[in-house]
């Protein structure tokens, strides 16, 4: 009776421990209304789901296309709203970072010049 109390313990704990890890990743959709390259893939203006894990890894999809980054921590204050941070080198626009309410904001390595950024109104 006591070793299966403490397998039903150790099994609540993995799966209590597995779900805060995934409710911990942050989604978002958004509509880019221009074409963007990331991670060497061009994608087209549409609508697109932006996750973001834990492990600051960065997962763009939709419109037939999708690509993973690992990004690193950017200087985006966490009390920004949700945005996509877009550069440009002159001939296409390359997203480089990203904002989602309440997170500390995430870089993406990139070697382009100017600077827009799309902004997202709040969930």
């Amino acid at each position: 009776m006591k070793r299966n109390f403490v397998k039903f313990v150790a099994i609540a704990g993995v799966l209590l421990g597995g779900s805060l890890a995934a409710s911990a990743a942050e989604r978002i959709k958004v509509n880019v209304p221009f074409s963007f390259v990331l991670a060497g893939l061009e994608f087209q203006p549409g609508q697109y789901t932006v996750n973001e894990s834990n492990a600051g890894v960065l997962t763009v999809q939709g419109e037939g296309r999708a690509a993973m980054v690992v990004t690193v921590p950017a200087e985006v204050k966490s009390s920004a709203p949700s945005s996509l941070h877009f550069v440009t080198d002159g001939r296409a626009y390359h997203l480089v970072a990203v904002q989602l309410d309440g997170e500390p904001g995430r870089a993406v390595n990139s070697t382009v010049y100017r600077d827009h950024k799309l902004s997202i109104g709040s969930r």
